[in-house]
């Protein structure tokens, strides 16, 4: 199927057609894509600032806590995301910095199941104070990076339209 023809279906679809027509859905979708992004960067600051060594002083396994709240921060934006694509396919699809923003998103959650199933069972019962490997380092440190990169892609779509 091209890629015209599911960009139409989504389009017309009732999830498009009613973010698109509605006069308050759209914007209930942007504060709520704002709000599930805030709650998801400040949860994995707490947890990333505490892999990297800078706030040594929180236990690891507090620190650990937070990554079920920036997984509900990510499906708040998951959801409102996708609405928004929906809404106006033609428009996102094409948008460079709309495909940057997907592409870091790829890239932060490929980092992310990587810590998860292989470095995670490392750190869980560090003490406070204790120090993480250089490989947990960089994957905070990259986690950090990437999700300042999705913010800044996501703020420049309205920029780089055709």
């Amino acid at each position: 199927m091209p890629v015209h023809d599911i960009l139409a279906w989504m389009e017309s679809s009732g999830l498009g057609t009613t973010v698109r027509n509605s006069d308050w859905i759209f914007p209930m979708l942007e504060t709520l894509h704002f709000m599930g992004l805030c709650v998801l960067f400040g949860s994995l600051m707490v947890v990333d600032l505490r892999l990297l060594g800078v706030a040594k002083f929180i236990p690891m396994r507090p620190a650990l806590s937070f990554i079920p709240i920036a997984i509900g921060g990510f499906c708040v934006n998951l959801v409102s995301g996708v609405s928004f694509f929906f809404s106006d396919p033609f428009r996102y699809y094409p948008n460079v910095a709309f495909r940057l923003k997907m592409l870091l998103i790829l890239i932060a959650g490929l980092n992310a199941l990587w810590f998860q199933f292989v470095e995670l069972p490392k750190v869980r019962d560090l003490q406070p104070g204790a120090r993480t490997s250089l490989s947990v380092k960089f994957i905070a440190a990259l986690s950090l990076l990437l999700w300042i990169g999705v913010i800044v892609a996501g703020r420049f779509m309205p920029y780089v339209e055709d």
